[in-house]
Formats: structure tokens, sequence, C-alpha cells
């Protein structure tokens, strides 16, 4: 089972001027600072059958076969902003599609569990 988490909830403050991609990586970083794979402040916002996730991979273009295709290798994978602009161009039709289209600040993690 594919997991998708997005988190929801900022919890540092926040500094006018610092540029966003390290406003990003801060974020990032407190989130996961306690432990690989850890996700606080973060809720389920979508969930795929490994099915589903290798039709996608198999339909989509190359970035996607790069960025998210070996994520039964490394069974987690952050998409930030930027990842889900190259992204959606090069994804068949599905829910992951939207989900990424939906993704305005913060992060995304895509988990595979066991």
């Amino acid at each position: 089972m594919i997991q998708i988490y997005k988190l929801t909830k900022r919890h540092m403050d926040e500094n006018e001027k610092m540029p966003k991609e390290l406003k990003d990586i801060k974020l990032f970083s407190t989130c996961v600072g306690h432990g690989v794979g850890t996700i606080d402040f973060s809720e389920k916002v979508g969930e795929l059958s490994q099915e589903e996730f290798d039709e996608i991979i198999k339909n989509s273009g190359e970035y996607v076969k790069f960025k998210i295709g070996n994520l039964s290798k490394y069974f987690e994978v952050e998409i930030f902003r930027e990842h889900a602009a190259k992204l959606i161009p090069q994804l068949c039709e599905c829910s992951l599609k939207e989900i990424l289209s939906n993704l305005r600040e913060g992060y995304l993690v895509i988990r595979k569990d066991f």
C-alpha cells in the first residue's frame, strides 16, 4: 500500500526575511528531525494500491519514473512544490496528480508500507 501524507500544521516562527526555499528546508528539517520516517504535523491525504502506483509509473514520463519510481527501493519520497511543478505535466490522469495540483505550501511524503 502506498500512502500519501501532507504537512498540515506549521510549528515554527516565520522569518519574513528568509527566502522561501530556506523556509521549506527549515520546516522539513524540524518535522523529520527525530528520526527517519517520522511524520509529524501531517495527515494522510491519499492512498494507492501497489497496482495503481505501478500503472502510474508505467504510464507517466521520465521525471516521474526518476522522482517516485524507486519508492520500492527507498520506501519514502518527499515532494516539494518545485518537484510537483515538474511531476504534474508528466503524470498520467490519476488521484496523485490531483493531490500534487493542490500542493500550495509545505510538502508531501509518499510512503510505501508493508
